[in-house]
Protein backbone atom coordinates (compact mmCIF):
# COMPACT_ATOMS: atom_id res chain seq x y z
CA UNK A 1 0.00 0.00 0.00
CA UNK A 2 1.48 3.34 -0.88
CA UNK A 3 0.27 7.09 0.06
CA UNK A 4 -2.08 8.77 -1.40
CA UNK A 5 -1.29 10.87 -4.71
CA UNK A 6 -0.33 14.33 -4.78
CA UNK A 7 -3.18 15.14 -7.54
CA UNK A 8 -6.12 13.52 -8.52
CA UNK A 9 -7.88 14.33 -12.42
CA UNK A 10 -11.78 13.71 -11.72
CA UNK A 11 -13.39 13.25 -15.12
CA UNK A 12 -17.53 13.96 -14.48
CA UNK A 13 -16.57 16.17 -11.17
CA UNK A 14 -19.84 17.59 -11.57
CA UNK A 15 -21.87 14.63 -11.64
CA UNK A 16 -24.01 12.42 -9.36
CA UNK A 17 -21.37 10.09 -8.03
CA UNK A 18 -18.32 12.73 -9.28
CA UNK A 19 -19.67 15.35 -6.14
CA UNK A 20 -19.77 12.32 -4.01
CA UNK A 21 -16.25 11.60 -4.63
CA UNK A 22 -14.93 15.29 -4.69
CA UNK A 23 -16.74 15.95 -1.27
CA UNK A 24 -14.61 13.19 0.15
CA UNK A 25 -11.74 13.97 -1.61
CA UNK A 26 -11.53 17.62 -0.51
CA UNK A 27 -9.20 18.37 2.05
CA UNK A 28 -7.14 14.78 1.89
CA UNK A 29 -5.84 15.31 -1.71
CA UNK A 30 -3.48 18.44 -1.81
CA UNK A 31 -4.95 19.09 -5.44
CA UNK A 32 -8.31 18.08 -7.24
CA UNK A 33 -8.48 18.64 -11.11
CA UNK A 34 -12.28 18.87 -12.38
CA UNK A 35 -12.99 17.47 -16.10
CA UNK A 36 -16.76 18.04 -16.83
CA UNK A 37 -18.90 18.78 -19.61
CA UNK A 38 -19.14 22.07 -19.34
CA UNK A 39 -16.15 23.39 -18.05
CA UNK A 40 -18.11 24.98 -15.34
CA UNK A 41 -16.44 25.85 -11.75
CA UNK A 42 -16.91 22.92 -9.32
CA UNK A 43 -16.31 24.10 -5.82
CA UNK A 44 -13.60 21.82 -4.49
CA UNK A 45 -11.58 21.85 -7.75
CA UNK A 46 -8.65 23.76 -7.71
CA UNK A 47 -9.16 24.15 -11.88
CA UNK A 48 -12.16 22.75 -13.87
CA UNK A 49 -11.94 22.05 -18.11
CA UNK A 50 -14.07 20.64 -20.20
CA UNK A 51 -13.51 17.45 -21.57
CA UNK A 52 -13.19 18.91 -24.88
CA UNK A 53 -10.30 21.02 -23.22
CA UNK A 54 -8.51 18.71 -21.16
CA UNK A 55 -5.26 19.06 -23.05
CA UNK A 56 -5.55 21.94 -21.76
CA UNK A 57 -4.88 21.14 -17.96
CA UNK A 58 -1.66 22.51 -16.31
CA UNK A 59 1.07 20.11 -15.84
CA UNK A 60 0.56 17.61 -13.21
CA UNK A 61 2.77 16.00 -10.68
CA UNK A 62 4.21 12.77 -11.29
CA UNK A 63 1.88 11.11 -8.75
CA UNK A 64 -1.15 12.09 -10.04
CA UNK A 65 -4.20 9.59 -10.62
CA UNK A 66 -7.28 9.66 -12.98
CA UNK A 67 -10.53 8.76 -11.61
CA UNK A 68 -13.30 8.14 -14.14
CA UNK A 69 -16.73 8.98 -12.71
CA UNK A 70 -18.32 10.76 -15.81
CA UNK A 71 -21.07 9.18 -17.90
CA UNK A 72 -24.04 10.09 -19.47
CA UNK A 73 -26.67 11.50 -17.58
CA UNK A 74 -30.11 10.37 -19.12
CA UNK A 75 -33.53 10.82 -18.37
CA UNK A 76 -35.29 7.35 -17.53
CA UNK A 77 -38.49 7.97 -18.72
CA UNK A 78 -36.97 7.94 -22.69
CA UNK A 79 -33.79 5.70 -21.58
CA UNK A 80 -34.74 3.44 -24.49
CA UNK A 81 -34.94 6.37 -26.78
CA UNK A 82 -31.63 7.33 -25.95
CA UNK A 83 -29.86 4.07 -26.37
CA UNK A 84 -27.36 5.51 -29.05
CA UNK A 85 -26.82 8.34 -27.34
CA UNK A 86 -26.18 6.66 -24.39
CA UNK A 87 -23.75 4.32 -25.90
CA UNK A 88 -21.48 6.95 -28.16
CA UNK A 89 -21.12 9.53 -25.46
CA UNK A 90 -19.99 6.88 -22.72
CA UNK A 91 -17.56 5.16 -24.83
CA UNK A 92 -15.79 8.70 -25.90
CA UNK A 93 -15.75 9.53 -22.20
CA UNK A 94 -13.39 6.24 -21.67
CA UNK A 95 -11.73 6.87 -24.72
CA UNK A 96 -11.05 10.51 -24.13
CA UNK A 97 -10.08 9.72 -20.09
CA UNK A 98 -7.69 6.54 -21.10
CA UNK A 99 -6.36 8.94 -24.15
CA UNK A 100 -5.63 11.56 -21.76
CA UNK A 101 -3.54 8.81 -18.73
CA UNK A 102 -1.30 7.89 -21.88
CA UNK A 103 -0.53 11.19 -23.40
CA UNK A 104 0.55 12.48 -19.55
CA UNK A 105 2.19 9.31 -18.39
CA UNK A 106 -0.67 8.71 -15.37
CA UNK A 107 -0.37 5.34 -14.96
CA UNK A 108 -3.23 4.86 -12.18
CA UNK A 109 -6.61 4.90 -13.25
CA UNK A 110 -10.09 4.71 -11.11
CA UNK A 111 -12.97 3.36 -12.97
CA UNK A 112 -16.94 3.74 -12.02
CA UNK A 113 -18.36 0.98 -14.00
CA UNK A 114 -21.69 -1.14 -13.63
CA UNK A 115 -22.92 -4.33 -12.35
CA UNK A 116 -24.89 -3.97 -15.85
CA UNK A 117 -21.64 -5.45 -17.43
CA UNK A 118 -22.62 -9.11 -16.13
CA UNK A 119 -24.63 -11.22 -18.78
CA UNK A 120 -28.46 -11.56 -18.19
CA UNK A 121 -28.40 -15.10 -17.06
CA UNK A 122 -26.37 -14.38 -13.76
CA UNK A 123 -28.41 -14.30 -10.78
CA UNK A 124 -25.30 -14.02 -8.74
CA UNK A 125 -23.08 -10.94 -10.21
CA UNK A 126 -19.95 -13.23 -8.88
CA UNK A 127 -16.55 -10.17 -9.65
CA UNK A 128 -14.26 -13.16 -9.04
CA UNK A 129 -16.25 -16.05 -12.25
CA UNK A 130 -14.86 -14.20 -15.65
CA UNK A 131 -17.11 -12.66 -17.45
CA UNK A 132 -18.00 -13.47 -21.15
CA UNK A 133 -18.30 -9.88 -22.74
CA UNK A 134 -19.51 -11.34 -25.63
CA UNK A 135 -22.97 -12.57 -23.90
CA UNK A 136 -25.80 -10.53 -24.06
CA UNK A 137 -26.23 -8.19 -21.06
CA UNK A 138 -29.57 -8.00 -19.34
CA UNK A 139 -31.94 -6.60 -21.67
CA UNK A 140 -32.92 -3.68 -19.71
CA UNK A 141 -29.87 -2.81 -19.76
CA UNK A 142 -29.28 -2.54 -23.13
CA UNK A 143 -26.36 0.08 -25.05
CA UNK A 144 -25.65 0.97 -21.49
CA UNK A 145 -24.39 -1.91 -20.54
CA UNK A 146 -22.37 -2.23 -23.64
CA UNK A 147 -20.83 1.60 -22.92
CA UNK A 148 -19.66 0.33 -19.88
CA UNK A 149 -18.48 -3.05 -20.86
CA UNK A 150 -16.55 -1.18 -23.88
CA UNK A 151 -14.91 1.04 -20.88
CA UNK A 152 -13.33 -2.11 -19.38
CA UNK A 153 -12.41 -3.88 -22.16
CA UNK A 154 -10.48 -0.32 -23.07
CA UNK A 155 -9.06 -0.41 -19.63
CA UNK A 156 -7.50 -3.83 -20.39
CA UNK A 157 -6.00 -2.91 -23.31
CA UNK A 158 -4.49 0.20 -22.34
CA UNK A 159 -3.25 -2.04 -19.77
CA UNK A 160 -1.78 -3.96 -22.41
CA UNK A 161 -0.03 -1.34 -24.52
CA UNK A 162 0.68 1.34 -21.78
CA UNK A 163 0.75 -0.75 -18.52
CA UNK A 164 -1.72 1.41 -17.19
CA UNK A 165 -3.54 0.23 -14.21
CA UNK A 166 -7.12 0.32 -14.01
CA UNK A 167 -9.20 0.00 -10.43
CA UNK A 168 -12.76 -0.92 -11.57
CA UNK A 169 -16.14 -0.66 -9.46
CA UNK A 170 -18.96 -1.95 -11.35
CA UNK A 171 -21.58 -0.07 -9.04
CA UNK A 172 -25.03 -1.71 -8.30
CA UNK A 173 -27.54 0.77 -7.09
CA UNK A 174 -26.26 4.05 -5.53
CA UNK A 175 -28.02 6.37 -4.11
CA UNK A 176 -27.56 9.60 -1.48
CA UNK A 177 -26.99 13.82 -1.92
CA UNK A 178 -25.91 15.38 -5.73
CA UNK A 179 -28.44 12.78 -7.89
CA UNK A 180 -30.90 14.94 -9.87
CA UNK A 181 -34.05 16.92 -8.42
CA UNK A 182 -35.76 15.84 -11.13
CA UNK A 183 -38.27 12.80 -10.25
CA UNK A 184 -38.01 12.00 -14.01
CA UNK A 185 -34.37 12.01 -14.14
CA UNK A 186 -33.23 10.37 -10.99
CA UNK A 187 -32.54 7.78 -10.07
CA UNK A 188 -35.42 5.25 -8.00
CA UNK A 189 -34.13 6.03 -4.49
CA UNK A 190 -33.96 9.50 -5.21
CA UNK A 191 -37.06 9.65 -7.19
CA UNK A 192 -38.58 8.18 -3.85
CA UNK A 193 -36.96 10.67 -1.64
CA UNK A 194 -38.67 13.25 -3.50
CA UNK A 195 -41.92 11.53 -3.76
CA UNK A 196 -41.89 10.82 0.15
CA UNK A 197 -41.19 15.08 0.22
CA UNK A 198 -43.42 16.09 -2.11
CA UNK A 199 -47.11 13.96 -1.72
CA UNK A 200 -49.38 14.21 0.59
CA UNK A 201 -51.53 10.98 0.05
CA UNK A 202 -50.38 8.44 -2.11
CA UNK A 203 -47.13 7.04 -2.30
CA UNK A 204 -47.02 5.35 -5.63
CA UNK A 205 -44.69 2.94 -7.05
CA UNK A 206 -44.63 2.24 -11.13
CA UNK A 207 -43.75 -1.12 -12.16
CA UNK A 208 -42.56 -4.46 -10.56
CA UNK A 209 -42.69 -3.98 -6.39
CA UNK A 210 -41.13 -7.29 -6.14
CA UNK A 211 -38.51 -7.01 -8.01
CA UNK A 212 -34.80 -6.48 -5.98
CA UNK A 213 -32.24 -4.21 -6.09
CA UNK A 214 -28.84 -3.78 -4.13
CA UNK A 215 -28.44 -0.56 -3.46
CA UNK A 216 -25.01 1.09 -1.68
CA UNK A 217 -24.41 4.78 -0.63
CA UNK A 218 -22.77 6.88 -2.69
CA UNK A 219 -20.81 8.49 0.37
CA UNK A 220 -19.61 4.77 1.07
CA UNK A 221 -18.53 4.64 -2.71
CA UNK A 222 -16.78 7.65 -2.16
CA UNK A 223 -15.19 6.09 0.55
CA UNK A 224 -14.15 3.18 -1.45
CA UNK A 225 -12.66 5.01 -4.31
CA UNK A 226 -10.55 7.36 -1.87
CA UNK A 227 -9.17 4.30 -0.37
CA UNK A 228 -8.31 2.68 -3.71
CA UNK A 229 -6.38 5.62 -4.25
CA UNK A 230 -3.49 4.34 -1.77
CA UNK A 231 -3.13 1.07 -3.76
CA UNK A 232 -1.02 1.45 -7.13
CA UNK A 233 0.31 -1.04 -9.28
CA UNK A 234 -2.90 -3.50 -9.44
CA UNK A 235 -5.32 -3.86 -12.66
CA UNK A 236 -8.67 -5.18 -11.70
CA UNK A 237 -12.86 -5.43 -11.17
CA UNK A 238 -14.37 -5.37 -8.10
CA UNK A 239 -18.24 -5.25 -7.70
CA UNK A 240 -18.93 -2.20 -5.04
CA UNK A 241 -22.59 -2.87 -3.56
CA UNK A 242 -23.85 -2.92 0.06
CA UNK A 243 -24.21 -7.33 -0.31
CA UNK A 244 -27.63 -7.31 0.07
CA UNK A 245 -30.77 -6.72 -1.94
CA UNK A 246 -34.27 -5.08 -0.60
CA UNK A 247 -37.66 -5.25 -2.47
CA UNK A 248 -38.63 -2.08 -4.50
CA UNK A 249 -41.72 -2.26 -2.40
CA UNK A 250 -39.83 -2.41 0.88
CA UNK A 251 -37.59 0.48 0.01
CA UNK A 252 -40.65 2.16 -0.73
CA UNK A 253 -41.74 1.55 3.00
CA UNK A 254 -38.61 2.28 4.29
CA UNK A 255 -38.41 5.84 2.23
CA UNK A 256 -41.86 6.76 3.77
CA UNK A 257 -41.02 5.94 7.22
CA UNK A 258 -37.62 7.74 7.35
CA UNK A 259 -39.40 10.50 5.43
CA UNK A 260 -41.95 10.96 8.74
CA UNK A 261 -45.01 10.23 6.63
CA UNK A 262 -47.63 7.69 6.61
CA UNK A 263 -48.71 7.64 2.82
CA UNK A 264 -50.47 4.50 2.06
CA UNK A 265 -48.33 2.50 -0.96
CA UNK A 266 -50.09 1.43 -4.52
CA UNK A 267 -48.60 0.21 -7.36
CA UNK A 268 -49.67 1.80 -10.19
CA UNK A 269 -49.44 0.60 -14.32
CA UNK A 270 -48.38 -2.71 -15.33
CA UNK A 271 -46.25 -5.30 -13.25
CA UNK A 272 -44.44 -7.76 -15.10
CA UNK A 273 -44.53 -11.16 -13.72
CA UNK A 274 -42.06 -12.43 -11.29
CA UNK A 275 -39.23 -10.55 -9.70
CA UNK A 276 -35.73 -9.73 -11.24
CA UNK A 277 -33.20 -10.39 -8.53
CA UNK A 278 -29.71 -9.94 -9.32
CA UNK A 279 -27.42 -10.22 -6.53
CA UNK A 280 -23.68 -8.62 -5.91
CA UNK A 281 -20.77 -10.17 -4.26
CA UNK A 282 -18.76 -8.14 -2.19
CA UNK A 283 -16.38 -10.62 -0.64
CA UNK A 284 -13.24 -9.45 -2.83
CA UNK A 285 -14.02 -5.88 -2.50
CA UNK A 286 -14.02 -6.57 1.28
CA UNK A 287 -10.89 -8.88 1.25
CA UNK A 288 -8.80 -6.04 -0.86
CA UNK A 289 -9.41 -2.49 0.50
CA UNK A 290 -9.36 -1.67 4.58
CA UNK A 291 -13.54 -0.42 4.12
CA UNK A 292 -15.70 0.66 7.30
CA UNK A 293 -18.96 -0.92 7.29
CA UNK A 294 -21.30 0.48 4.63
CA UNK A 295 -24.16 2.47 6.09
CA UNK A 296 -27.90 1.06 6.58
CA UNK A 297 -30.47 2.09 3.98
CA UNK A 298 -31.94 3.84 7.00
CA UNK A 299 -28.91 5.88 7.94
CA UNK A 300 -27.64 6.75 3.85
CA UNK A 301 -31.78 7.33 3.08
CA UNK A 302 -31.90 10.01 6.34
CA UNK A 303 -28.48 11.49 4.89
CA UNK A 304 -30.23 11.94 1.67
CA UNK A 305 -33.66 13.08 2.74
CA UNK A 306 -31.68 15.97 4.21
CA UNK A 307 -29.95 16.92 1.53
CA UNK A 308 -33.18 16.79 -0.89
CA UNK A 309 -34.91 19.07 1.90
CA UNK A 310 -32.20 22.10 1.61
CA UNK A 311 -31.88 21.04 -2.29
CA UNK A 312 -35.73 21.52 -2.83
CA UNK A 313 -36.29 24.82 -0.82
CA UNK A 314 -33.19 26.11 -3.24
Amino acid sequence: MSALPEAVVLFGASGFIGRNILARLVGTIPAVYGVTHSGVEVPGCAIVVAANAVRDLPPLPADTIAINAAAYRYNAATFRAEQTAIFDANVRIANVVLGFAAERNISEIRLASSSAVYPAEWTLLDDERPIDLNAPPHSDEALYAWSKRWAEIASDLHHQSSGINTLTFRLTNPYGPFDSTDPAAAHVVAAFVMRALLSSDLFEIRGNPNAERDFIFAGDVAETFLASLSHRGLHDAFNLGFGETISVRDLATVAVRVGGKSQPIVVVGEMTEGALVRRATVTKLRRSFDLPPFRSLDRGLAVTFDWYRDALQR
